[in-house]
């Protein structure tokens, strides 16, 4: 009888250790999967920041070297990239923005929700190619509901697409979008 319970047991670990190499496995297959979908596309809530399809009003802005520019309105198509001071997402995003928005014809802006001394303290140690603004008033104008949103606009200053994004895929992705939507609407008037 001493001889079924050894045996019992021992097939018990057996089993144990098979199951764990099962559960490591398809935990490694579940990896390889989420790998392999890539990261997802900019998420674009109607109810939330400037209404697609509307222009809003331009608006001056005083960058932190104290220069002025217009955000909005007729001109270059924009991209405003919001950010605050604490996002480590927005510094991640941040040093693509340039270059993501030239290689679509866009000129880029940063938009920071804090005031100018400490925008300029925040930005200074960053090498960005992108005008720099503390645009806490264009961030209550635009409903900006989070960080790191973009909104960009079209050579009309027409908002044609906008969202919240985690890394470089979306945002190129979000001017992708609003490049087709521009084209869009072009060919419908």
């Amino acid at each position: 009888m001493d001889g079924w319970w050894v045996a019992s047991y021992v097939v018990l670990w057996v089993l144990v250790v098979i199951l764990c190499f099962v559960v490591v496995s398809l935990a490694r297959q579940i990896g390889t999967l989420h790998l392999r979908l890539g990261p997802r596309g900019a998420l674009e809530v109607d109810d939330e920041g400037p209404p697609l399809g509307e222009a809003p009003v331009a608006a001056d802005a005083t960058l932190v070297d104290g220069t002025t520019m217009t955000i909005g309105g007729p001109g270059s198509a924009q991209v405003l990239l919001f950010v605050s001071a604490t996002c480590h997402v927005c510094e991640q995003v941040m040093p693509s923005l340039g270059v993501a928005a030239k290689a679509k014809g866009m000129d880029a802006v940063v938009l920071s929700d804090a005031d100018r001394l400490e925008t300029r303290h925040t930005f200074a140690k960053r090498r960005l190619d992108v005008p720099i603004v503390a645009g806490q008033e264009l961030i209550a104008k635009y409903r900006v509901p989070g960080t790191p949103y973009v909104v960009v606009l079209d050579d009309l200053g027409v908002v044609r697409a906008k969202g919240t994004i985690n890394n470089l895929e979306q945002l190129e992705g979000l001017l992708e979008t609003a490049l087709q939507r521009s084209r869009e609407q072009r060919h419908a008037s």
